[in-house]
């Protein structure tokens, strides 16, 4: 695991500058403490930060090919194993242990295809000297993000936005539209940013840059053809034999790795095939809340260590430390994602890092097997779709606009209605509707982008599928990658602590996208298929047990101890927020939370994060903002 960061001058080519690339690098130094590295040929330059998990003595990066190429990578490759098995038999010698190695060996086999035959999360940078081309490529799953800007003449690149940033000539802009999305969403959609200017590769595709340019390219197509022939116990078979084999390829390493225990089915389930699989007591970790019983899962955590045997390590977190650490949350996270379990989730990395380098979690298996409420709304919404349209907006719609604070059940309600797949699966994501984005929006801003465009680039893919099949491919693409996983990644990798999420394993997925959704749920039992393959792990009492959502009590705190300091955020002279929204809706926003007259949470979350977002990467100068990123003063002062 590591942070890669770069620049390609590729029209006209002129010289890399060495020093930029250096602070661009050290920027990223959580993210790999263990060792640095770099390469510069004419025009490209090339750095990384690296946290040694494979290797450790032989894994420097950059690793060089026999051909000119030379690759630096961040993540790890699940199935190296089996590639050097088939690179050696085609003549390739390797000279080191590493997962990376594979990479450069790889593409000097099969080319641009190599990135086909990868398993794992991966941010990769292949320089191809030959024929000057700057490959970078994002996994399948967007577990790693990599982000870049090309202006025409140039392309700059890296792990996080922050590298790309020290260059002098990246303008500080908030892409109006971008935002927009994120009031929809509550994050940021591929392959935007909230920076003007600065993209994110989309999951399973490659950015290649010539001397005639960048384009982006996608390499995975993993398009399910459902399993129609199939029977239930053959199809749990198979899918206990993948999830074991995932789990089992993921623990492999050459530094301690534990698990990350909320209690629940799915980190259950990885925990207990850890725990089998070593032979011996493996450390597990928890968070939970002051005071919030019912968002606390310490107690379901402990039951599961005394039952496996683990080293269980926890850890309580309070109102006080979430308001604290909301801007540093910001900070770290980078682009606009309005999440209550930031907090958390550092936390319990924070406390992992103590003991382990490496982590396993449960993470991801909601979206492709059918976990969250919509995707229930999705399998029987053909009965509300079923009434007569008048009764549906006559009656049904105004009945539940009127419920207090039921935000999950009005979104259910306004995207059931379509008729039309793709504006149904946004409908159902959308925290403000265009409706009332219009009220909250100032005179005279107005973005054009149509928030329905952003499952575009991955619906196409399965109009062929029912509505929930659609759902679950585009959410494990869209708000797993762009939500969960990116902050993922981004709280792990502040405390320089590597996350894996063995439920997104390539192999297991591709088998998990072809299960009919009949089998995903059945009845009222969403995830069906898979509480059905695990209870060769986990006990009844923990498959029956209610879920509890990896989040903060952010409902309650923003309607008592979070209130004034909301309102003082929000409504400041000079303020972001008051600037482009109409501060009339902000209040009437902060006065119907307080109240109990609706649950605006994930609104005025929203709100605060683009605030604390825009203060830390808007407002300080170029030179001040490039000093706040370097440590003990490490930055030399803008470059001309």
């Amino acid at each position: 695991m590591c942070g890669i960061c770069g620049i390609y001058h590729y029209r006209p080519e002129k010289p890399a500058d060495q020093a930029l690339v250096r602070d661009m690098t050290e920027v990223l130094r959580h993210r790999g403490p263990d060792d640095e590295g770099y390469y510069f040929d004419g025009g490209v330059g090339l750095g990384m930060r690296r946290l040694s998990i494979i290797d450790l003595a032989g894994g420097a990066q950059p690793i060089a090919g026999d051909h000119g190429a030379h690759v630096m990578f961040n993540g790890e490759i699940y199935n190296f194993a089996e590639l050097r098995t088939q690179l050696e038999s085609h003549g390739h010698t390797f000279r080191t242990r590493t997962d990376t190695e594979t990479i450069v060996r790889g593409y000097e086999q099969w080319g641009f295809s190599v990135l086909e035959r990868l398993n794992g999360m991966f941010g990769i940078a292949l320089w191809d000297a030959p024929d000057k081309t700057l490959l970078l490529a994002r996994d399948p799953y967007g577990v790693k993000p990599l982000y870049y800007r090309d202006d025409g003449k140039s392309v700059v690149f890296g792990s996080e936005i922050k590298s790309i940033l020290c260059a002098p000539d990246v303008p500080r802009e908030v892409d109006a539209d971008a935002l927009d999305a994120y009031l929809t969403f509550t994050f940021v959609p591929s392959p935007a940013t909230a920076f003007a200017g600065i993209r994110k590769v989309p999951p399973g595709h490659a950015l290649l840059c010539t001397p005639h340019g960048c384009r982006l390219q996608r390499f995975s197509y993993a398009i399910p053809q459902q399993l129609d022939e199939r029977d239930e116990a053959s199809i749990i078979a198979d899918l206990q034999d993948l999830i074991l084999a995932a789990v089992r390829r993921q623990m492999v390493a050459d530094v301690p790795v534990g698990a990350l225990l909320s209690g629940g089915v799915d980190s259950t389930t990885v925990a207990t095939i850890m725990s089998a699989v070593s032979g011996q007591p493996i450390d597990t970790f928890t968070v939970g809340f002051a005071g919030e019983a019912a968002l606390n899962e310490i107690e379901y955590a402990r039951e599961t260590a005394r039952r496996l045997g683990s080293r269980q390590h926890d850890v309580v977190i309070s109102a006080d430390q979430y308001a604290e650490f909301l801007p540093h949350s910001v900070w770290h996270l980078e682009d606009l994602v309005a999440t209550d379990s930031t907090l958390a989730y550092y936390k319990v990395c924070e406390l992992a890092q103590r003991t382990v380098k490496v982590v396993l979690s449960g993470q991801g298996a909601d979206e492709p097997f059918a976990g969250y409420p919509r995707h229930f709304g999705e399998r029987y919404g053909w009965m509300l779709r079923g009434l007569p349209s008048g009764l549906q907006t006559r009656v049904v719609a105004p009945l539940v606009r009127a419920l207090p604070r039921n935000e999950r059940l009005k979104r259910a309600v306004r995207s059931l209605a379509e008729t039309d797949s793709r504006r149904r699966m946004v409908a159902v994501w959308t925290i403000m509707d265009a409706a009332e984005k219009h009220r909250l929006y100032a005179a005279g801003f107005q973005p054009e982008a149509e928030s329905a465009d952003a499952a575009g680039l991955w619906e196409a893919d399965v109009r062929h599928l029912d509505g929930l099949s659609q759902m679950l491919y585009c959410d494990a693409r869209l708000s797993l990658a762009d939500n969960l996983l990116l902050y993922g990644d981004k709280m792990s990798m502040a405390v320089s602590l590597e996350a894996r999420v063995p439920l997104l394993d390539l192999e297991l997925m591709s088998f998990a996208e072809r299960i009919p959704p009949q089998l995903k749920i059945k009845g009222r039992t969403r995830k069906y298929i898979l509480r059905q393959a695990v209870r060769r792990w986990v006990p009844d009492e923990v498959l029956e047990r209610k879920k509890i959502a990896f989040q903060s009590p952010i409902d309650r705190w923003l309607r008592t101890d979070l209130t004034a300091h909301t309102s003082e955020l929000l409504l400041a002279p000079g303020s972001a927020c008051g600037e482009r929204f109409d501060r009339a809706a902000m209040r009437r926003l902060i006065a119907d939370h307080v109240s109990g007259r609706q649950n605006n949470n994930r609104a005025l979350l929203s709100l605060i994060v683009f605030e604390l977002w825009h203060q830390q990467f808007m407002k300080p100068s170029t030179t001040a903002l490039r000093r706040a990123m370097l440590p003990d003063g490490a930055a030399t002062g803008p470059r001309r």
